[in-house]
């Protein structure tokens, strides 16, 4: 992986997280292909994730952009108890690495990340922090190609949680 691919790869990282805090909805489901994944799993114990999605408890885990687009219809709508009405976010993403994967065609972007959610119904700030792991995938389009999020695992520091959560939180 050259330089610059490995630089669009961080920077993508960190354009989700700006989308997420302008709530450009449209904008960050377009940087997820149709068959992603977002990913949160639960600890097992102090030191040890849950690592299958399917035969084990998570905090989310939905599987397609078709329902990432749900849960955005269910904030914007009002449909959503979690997020009504919706909350200010600040995401700060730093540490980003990026390693290419074996096929050649992939790349791996961990970083560490904090986020901060304001309720606006009881005026409390609360905080979020982890760990990302985005599987992206390089797309050849009209402008030449860009990078797509196939899988987004992220894994929270602070998993004992004082409100609902619902994914831009994170």
């Amino acid at each position: 992986m050259n330089a610059e691919r490995k630089s669009l790869a961080v920077e993508l990282v960190a354009l989700e997280a700006q989308l997420l805090d302008e709530q450009n909805w449209n904008a960050w489901l377009d940087l997820y292909l149709e068959d992603a994944v977002l990913w949160v799993p639960t600890w097992r114990s102090e030191s040890e994730l849950s690592q299958d999605p399917m035969t084990e408890l998570s905090f989310m885990h939905l599987e397609g952009r078709a329902f990432l687009r749900e849960r955005v219809q269910r904030v914007i709508s009002g449909r959503s108890v979690a997020s009504l009405p919706i909350p200010r976010t600040a995401h700060l993403v730093a540490g980003s690495l990026a390693t290419a994967q074996d096929d050649g065609d992939g790349v791996l972007v961990k970083s560490a990340w904090n986020s901060h959610v304001f309720q606006h119904k009881d005026g409390e700030l609360v905080s979020y922090a982890g760990r990302y792991e985005h599987t992206l995938r390089w797309v050849v389009d009209g402008s030449g190609g860009a990078y797509r999020i196939q899988r987004k695992k992220i894994v929270l520091a602070n998993d004992f949680l004082r409100s609902q959560l619902d994914f831009f939180y994170l």
